[in-house]
């Protein structure tokens, strides 16, 4: 059962002319498609050839120069983690920095604000510590500290180790 046709400007039916704009698309979607196709496989072609030319390098070179190319990346990434736990550091002395301002404001009178008083010049030379101090020269410090009280050293790794445990079993 066909519906009505009505005639257009052009003499063409709706339906011919829903019927073109249909052919249409899908022609253009089909050279979508392949476009998409061709494009996929020109990647996966350009990815195939690294692949072969990362292989080829590998074959061509000698063994101690690989090793060194993975001693000289490694290397780069240390100093990248080196750099950002320096950064970090940095940020963490300011944080204590400004945390001994807000106590010393904040203290009470009398003995708790002597107290007070104390911990806030701790955490201030903890803060300038860190703020100045490199990755290497905590390293160092903390070596010595250890050497010099072994025992202390041990309590407080596990004491540490004890507040970590609970911390991540809830």
């Amino acid at each position: 059962m066909e519906g009505p046709t009505y005639d257009s400007q052009s003499g063409a039916t709706q339906r011919e002319q829903i019927k073109e704009q249909a052919d249409t698309t899908l022609d253009s979607a089909a050279e979508r498609a392949k476009q998409a196709s061709d494009k996929a496989g020109d990647l996966a072609q350009n990815a195939v050839d690294k692949v072969k030319q990362t292989a080829d390098d590998l074959q061509s070179k000698d063994p101690s120069e690989i090793v060194g190319d993975a001693r000289a990346k490694a290397a780069e990434v240390g100093d990248t983690a080196a750099q950002k736990v320096d950064s970090a550091m940095t940020a963490t002395g300011q944080q204590f920095t400004s945390l001994a301002q807000t106590v010393r404001e904040k203290a009470p009178e009398g003995k708790a604000g002597e107290v007070a008083t104390k911990a806030a010049d701790a955490l201030e030379r903890s803060g300038e510590y860190l703020q100045t101090a490199d990755l290497q020269m905590v390293r160092s410090d903390l070596e010595r500290v250890i050497r010099e009280h072994p025992i202390e050293a041990l309590l407080v790794g596990v004491g540490i180790g004890y507040l970590v445990a609970r911390a991540t079993r809830r």
